[in-house]
């Protein structure tokens, strides 16, 4: 046979022949049928948001089309909303059929982020297993008053965005190590603003 034929029959031309040919792989080898599961999609150097702010716009409505939806149990964790993403756009609810496929978007309340922030934070440290004498992640905002800390939190929705704040904050600390300053509110709100920005 023509290496045409041989990937049209085994390897598949289009996303929708691939996507068949490997659920009925997975059935001929006894298994009830084909789950894809997607996730870290921002860390591909062709989708960093920060390089190519719309290719993972321009992706994430790629893969989200009905033809490949219905090719069985597909579960995608985008670093943001549909909204932020331009999947709630007329067109692509109505070409993606999301009356048929449920799509979830992960919410993230002020004291989950904060509670990860605290996890990552103690987590961090050399001597993570001991007790006593382990910097309390509180310490960093001694100077800052607690609506100050309350209002920047709130203003994050994501675990990126926390990472991209606390980076900032710890780089601020660090740049002004010598003269023992901590954080201040006006270094939280240029981390929160850093860290919008930086969102998809």
């Amino acid at each position: 046979d023509s290496a045409d034929v041989l990937r049209r029959l085994h390897i598949g031309s289009s996303a929708q022949q691939k996507l068949e040919l490997l659920d009925n792989l997975c059935k001929s080898c006894g298994y009830s049928g084909l789950a894809v599961f997607g996730d870290c999609f921002d860390e591909v150097g062709l989708l960093d948001p920060l390089l190519y702010p719309t290719a993972l716009k321009v992706f994430a409505r790629e893969v989200c089309r009905n033809e490949i939806l219905n090719q069985g149990r597909f579960h995608f964790f985008f670093p943001d909303s549909r909204a932020s993403l331009d999947l709630s756009t007329d067109r692509v609810v109505r070409e993606a059929r999301f009356d048929r496929h449920f799509v979830r978007d992960l919410t993230w309340s002020r004291f989950q982020l904060q509670d990860l922030a605290e996890r990552r934070f103690l987590a961090a440290q050399p001597n993570a297993g001991s007790k006593g004498g382990q910097p309390k992640f509180g310490s960093l905002f001694e100077h800052v008053s607690r609506e100050d800390f309350s209002g920047a939190i709130s203003k994050l929705q994501t675990p990126r965005e926390l990472m991209v704040f606390m980076t900032e904050l710890l780089a601020r600390v660090e740049a002004h190590a010598e003269d023992n300053t901590m954080v201040a509110a006006q270094d939280m709100e240029i981390a929160v603003s850093k860290a919008k920005s930086q969102s998809v």
